[in-house]
């Protein structure tokens, strides 16, 4: 899949929050003594969800059920974790869609996942500034 998900663009703004507040403000309070681990925090977050965007592809290209589950899973706990709920819905979609390895929705539901994505990405860059954006491997 490349580097679809991270381009160098200026961000769009973002009409609805998909970040929800709550959590974002509690683990900005609790790190903020570590400014800068904070933003890590995220920038990690958006690297592993491009990392593992990749591995649901593959998985789906070779109609892996398990592994598309396991990947959906994986992403949607550190969604949950990070409080990101419509991607962390979206993996639970997809983790559901996948127990049937049939791969008839997952390919539009893979579409999905990269648009919101995209989103998360460009609400985190206007709340944290560029640096939270992943540099491409």
């Amino acid at each position: 899949m490349g580097n679809v998900l991270f381009t160098r663009r200026a961000p769009k703004p973002v009409t609805q929050t998909l970040v929800a507040a709550e959590v974002y403000d509690r683990l900005q309070r609790a790190m903020a003594s570590d400014p800068d681990g904070f933003c890590e925090l995220y920038r990690d977050y958006l690297s592993d969800a491009q990392q593992t965007l990749s591995y649901l592809q593959v998985a789906c290209d070779n109609k892996n059920g398990e592994e598309f589950r396991f990947k959906a899973h994986y992403l949607k706990s550190s969604s949950l974790i990070l409080g990101i709920p419509p991607v962390a819905q979206l993996c639970t979609e997809m983790q559901d869609s996948g127990r049937t390895a049939e791969f008839v929705w997952e390919v539009e539901k893979l579409q999905e996942l990269t648009h919101l994505l995209r989103l998360v990405q460009s609400e985190l860059e206007q709340r944290l500034g560029p640096r939270v954006i992943p540099i491409a491997a």
